[in-house]
């Protein structure tokens, strides 16, 4: 029995991960700030990335499933952070779930996965994008994701673990108030992008179980972006 752990697995990409994988034979434990029962073959935790402690115990739990094959670390937050000014509270928020949460999951988790198996970080297409007005620090937080990353990659790869990172650009969520505040609006993205629309959550979790899976058996320490072409222009 190979599990997956997923954290941010309450919002609609780590919904939509975790659908994806119990598809493709995964046991998974789901992690967010706040448990729920057991649904359609996904187990649930509480998991505050920020706390060390709470992470190994949602690591632990996972190993007690079986062994740990996949980590997809999806927890993540956005804050309207403008150059003029912002919150310091939102400064370190950002960082201490976008980079470190992830970081302390790897950690965690590096001691239980398996050789041989994968671990995805969702990094956001503006880690890579300067064009969203307010949203400096927090594509800073997802740029350190991608070369945490690539960092990770190297360091598990003697043991044939891989690392790689996905880049959803633009996705058909309920937009949080600093998400509109940084995009102006689904009306404003819409003209970001060249395939003109918005991506669905499943196209990522597509691209997520790829990269887990031994289809990806030679892709490690890069970034796929989900994104709809914004990048390509």
């Amino acid at each position: 029995m190979t599990v997956a752990l997923v954290t941010g697995g309450a919002g609609g990409i780590g919904t939509a991960i975790n659908e994806r994988l119990v598809e493709a034979g995964y046991t998974v434990l789901a992690g967010d700030l706040t448990d729920a029962p057991a649904e359609g073959g996904v187990h649930r935790a509480r998991v505050d990335v920020t706390d060390a402690t709470s992470v190994d115990e949602f690591v632990a739990a996972g190993a007690r499933l079986g062994q740990i094959g996949a980590v997809v670390n999806c927890a993540g937050v956005v804050r309207f952070t403008p150059l003029t000014g912002y919150d310091e509270a939102d400064a370190s928020m950002l960082w201490e779930i976008n980079v470190a949460g992830s970081a302390r999951v790897c950690r965690a988790a590096a001691a239980h996965i398996v050789d041989g198996g994968a671990i995805v970080n969702i990094g956001s297409l503006t880690g890579s994008f300067g064009r969203l007005e307010g949203a400096s620090l927090y594509g800073a937080t997802k740029a350190g994701v991608e070369a945490y990353t690539r960092y990770v990659a190297c360091e598990l790869a003697p043991r044939g673990i891989r690392v790689n990172a996905v880049a959803p650009g633009f996705i058909a969520v309920p937009m949080s108030p600093s998400m509109r505040a940084v995009s102006g609006g689904e009306e404003e993205v819409l003209k970001q992008v060249p395939l003109g629309r918005l991506g669905e959550t499943t196209e990522v979790a597509e691209v997520v179980e790829f990269l887990l899976s031994d289809r990806a058996s030679y892709v490690t320490g890069t970034t796929i972006w989900v994104d709809g072409g914004v990048l390509a222009r």
